[in-house]
């Protein structure tokens, strides 16, 4: 079989496993473009392999694998470290480990975390090749959910703008901060991208590392060399100073089970901030149930911080004091 073949037959394999979430989306068919990324990213000779391997969070053990592909475990777990080298595998456990194909890198979460590993011709290549596939093919119109079910959401920060002064209490990033066993913080695979690209606009203040991972994929990071482990107390301070940043603090959606992600955004990189702020998708991303509240018109001082603060433009500056437009407001 001919290996445009085999990337043909895993790009079918990540859109039947994520159909709604996945670059061929309802479409039904699998965007060049799509393919194209897949064939940089991964060896033509390791493609054959990971297609035996399921898709997270169904996962294999060595021995199941090595069966499948036929190898002994030695060879196999040669076969799987490079997998994981490409940002295709994610490994969990330690004693007993399992293997999937990592959906993150369907998501072109990984592969820039990754990129000082690449050439440079390499890294560029990659992003040039996510950037298009997400923006110029289209794709952030479906990977990032529905109306109905947007896969992250906006975390408020309970956050009040009174006469300058910053009151920052921070329940649901602390209580998401405080449930997790392990913290690692990475650079932010969508800076990294735009960054390559050379098309960061927030490059002068705002850093790469905003991202948190907890638990197994903390993990994960650590041991990949893609991140460092980092404390509580030091993800909550940082969390605070990226908000007076502006950037807004994002997390899987769903409502119960633990958090494996903390995203810190901005409107110029972020791929699901962008669909809000520069694409035409205003429901990429599920608001918090909160809006901005106006405490106490007679304290506003007319500053226009609220109004500069706002990504998503929700608030304008009138001679009574901000008005807020809650079609637009995100919590």
């Amino acid at each position: 079989m001919l290996s445009e073949d085999l990337y043909e037959i895993l790009a079918q394999k990540l859109d039947a496993s994520v159909p709604r979430l996945s670059p061929a989306g309802q479409k039904g068919k699998i965007p060049k473009g799509w393919k194209d990324y897949l064939m940089e990213l991964i060896d033509p000779e390791d493609v054959k392999y990971l297609i035996k391997l399921s898709v997270g969070p169904n996962f294999l053990t060595l021995k199941r694998f090595a069966r499948k592909i036929k190898k002994d475990e030695e060879e196999a777990l040669q076969i799987l470290e490079r997998l994981i080298d490409q940002n295709c595998v994610l490994k969990i456990g330690s004693k007993k480990p399992k293997y999937a194909i990592h959906q993150t890198f369907l998501l072109h979460s990984f592969p820039p975390l990754s990129y000082h590993n690449y050439s440079k011709e390499k890294a560029k290549k990659l992003a040039e090749l996510s950037f298009k596939n997400m923006v110029d093919d289209g794709w952030y119109k479906v990977y990032s959910g529905s109306s109905e079910t947007p896969t992250m959401r906006v975390i408020p920060v309970h956050e009040s703008i009174e006469s300058k002064k910053l009151i920052l209490p921070y329940e649901d990033v602390s209580k998401i901060i405080d449930d997790a066993k392990i913290i690692a913080i990475t650079k932010c695979a969508c800076k990294t991208r735009t960054e390559t690209l050379g098309i960061r606009d927030c490059k002068e203040n705002i850093p790469l590392e905003t991202c948190f991972y907890m638990n197994h994929m903390a993990k994960f990071i650590i041991e990949r060399g893609l991140g460092r482990e980092i404390s509580k107390e030091e993800t909550k301070r940082l969390c605070k100073e990226f908000n007076q940043k502006g950037l807004v603090h994002t997390t899987e959606n769903f409502g119960e089970g633990t958090h494996s992600m903390l995203c810190n955004c901005c409107p110029c990189c972020c791929n699901p901030l962008g669909g809000i702020t520069m694409w035409d998708k205003p429901h990429s991303v599920a608001t918090a149930n909160y809006f901005a509240k106006i405490k106490d018109i007679e304290l506003c001082e007319r500053c226009g911080t609220c109004e500069t603060n706002c990504i998503f433009k929700a608030i304008t500056l009138s001679d009574n004091g901000p008005i807020v437009n809650e079609e637009k407001c995100m919590g």
